[in-house]
């Protein structure tokens, strides 16, 4: 079990570990693949579909035979258009991220957020579902964010999560990554930090465990009884 007391910053992923997205991302792209006349999906199977970035997404949900260049951008384009004006219909954060974070904001932890989601969704994403006022705090408590933004590498890849814990001034053994899936996991591991999986997300605990996770937490009241009994962060 890790030390939680060498815990002074958390990076949360987004989607699957603060909010509970999957309805109106699935809901973006069925209506793209519909448009496309090609099959659409059950919103749960898009649960196995997401954390490597829309493109990604997109590509998966295309039946096998049609991931071309040409189709793969047609409906990653459709997704962007749709999500654009959807991304807030059914999106909401997971019973018990609010008091997660009001317990982190209280003991002084530092957050931030790392998402594999395209910056402009994750910035209007964290600017609506965080406000301050919804913490009772003065401030948005994810000042320090990063989404997906091109030519620079997304997760697994540690760099940005490296970056991230240099704009919170904590050095990475003192950091953890929080996230619903296993290249949040992995992340954490190329990064040298804690690796906590939300067993509450979109993967399973076993994947999570697979993974090499820390610690899994299965609801964010869970993680944050956690911090709250800890000292000295």
């Amino acid at each position: 079990m890790i030390n939680i007391k060498q815990i002074k910053a958390v990076i949360f992923d987004l989607d699957g570990t603060l909010l509970d997205s999957i309805r109106d991302i699935a809901g973006a792209v069925n209506r793209g693949l519909a448009e496309m006349e090609l099959p659409i999906h059950e919103i749960e199977t898009y649960k196995s579909f997401i954390g490597h970035g829309h493109k990604e997404l997109v590509k998966r949900a295309l039946p096998e035979d049609k991931r071309n260049e040409a189709n793969i951008k047609a409906l990653s384009d459709k997704f962007v258009e749709h999500y654009e004006t959807e991304w807030q219909l059914n999106t909401q954060p997971f019973h018990g991220i609010l008091y997660l974070i009001k317990v982190a904001v209280s003991n002084k932890i530092k957050l931030a957020i790392l998402s594999n989601k395209d910056q402009s969704f994750t910035k209007k994403m964290i600017r609506y579902y965080f406000r301050g006022a919804m913490i009772s705090h003065t401030k948005n408590p994810f000042g320090v964010y990063s989404g997906a933004t091109d030519g620079v590498p997304v997760k697994p890849d540690p760099t940005v999560a490296l970056e991230l814990a240099k704009r919170l001034s904590a050095a990475p053994e003192h950091v953890a990554i929080v996230g619903d899936m296993p290249v949040d996991i992995i992340t954490a591991k190329n990064a040298g930090m804690t690796a906590i999986g939300a067993a509450w997300g979109f993967a399973s605990r076993e994947m999570l465990e697979t993974a090499g996770a820390d610690m899994i937490f299965d609801s964010p009241v869970e993680l944050a009884t956690f911090l709250e009994g800890q000292s000295g962060i």
